[in-house]
């Protein structure tokens, strides 16, 4: 009987963080909030070739989720039969039997189901036929994933920090930026760790790697470009 949130979720950004405020005032009364996010991203499944685009690898999204106190995160294996399904199947399997959701929120520009058939509409008429509350809410002044994307493929880290709410975290492996993650433009940067709240300068190479006069760990903040 809780109340969900569904989307993809890929960084947090403010535009989600608006879908789960509200989200919490619908379960005042003391329901669980929690959101719906599935691995992979449906992008890597159909587009694999694709140059790297995620915002945050699942294991920051999980430890987004823990600091800003959701109740839940359900996140169930993204593949050709999950996508396959239609949308009343996606409503009686996951929503009503899996979850047992009593309200759904999601954003204005939300699609569902085999095709993407499945629209607001579509899910606030079947919803509402099962006994679920369904909150369709308009889309935040730009604040989404493409937008943010686009400012860090530009380099442009202030503009990507004012539409995710906080600084950028790449993740690190061997020296390098993650496989799956997206990648900024070559450059020097200012970077933040959580180790310490003292920002320093690092390169960043056209392949991906750091060069820094210290040792860095496995997640830091981009701050700034610098040229």
């Amino acid at each position: 009987r809780g109340v969900v949130v569904l989307g993809n979720f890929d960084g947090f950004h403010r535009g989600h963080q608006f879908l789960i405020r509200s989200a919490r005032r619908i379960a005042a009364d003391g329901r669980a909030v929690g959101v719906m996010s599935v691995e992979p991203h449906p992008r890597q499944v159909f587009s694999p070739e694709a140059a790297p685009f995620r915002l945050a690898l699942p294991e920051q999204k999980h430890c987004t989720a823990r600091r800003i106190g959701l109740d839940y995160l359900f996140e169930p294996v993204f593949d050709r039969a999950f996508a396959g399904m239609t949308p009343c199947a996606f409503i009686d399997e996951v929503l009503c039997r899996r979850l047992g959701v009593s309200h759904v929120v999601v954003g204005a520009d939300f699609h569902f189901g085999a095709q993407r058939a499945g629209t607001t509409r579509t899910l606030a008429q079947e919803c509402t036929a099962r006994g679920i509350g369904v909150t369709v809410l308009p889309l935040q002044g730009g604040f989404s994933s493409t937008a943010a994307r686009q400012a860090i493929l530009a380099g442009d880290m202030r503009q990507a920090r004012r539409c995710l709410g906080r600084p950028w975290e790449g993740v690190l492996d061997a020296g390098r930026l993650a496989p799956d993650q997206i990648r900024p433009p070559a450059g020097r940067y200012l970077v933040r760790t959580q180790r310490s709240a003292q920002a320093g300068p690092v390169r960043l190479d056209a392949d991906g790697r750091i060069l820094s006069p210290d040792s860095l760990p496995r997640r830091i903040e981009f701050l700034d470009r610098h040229d």
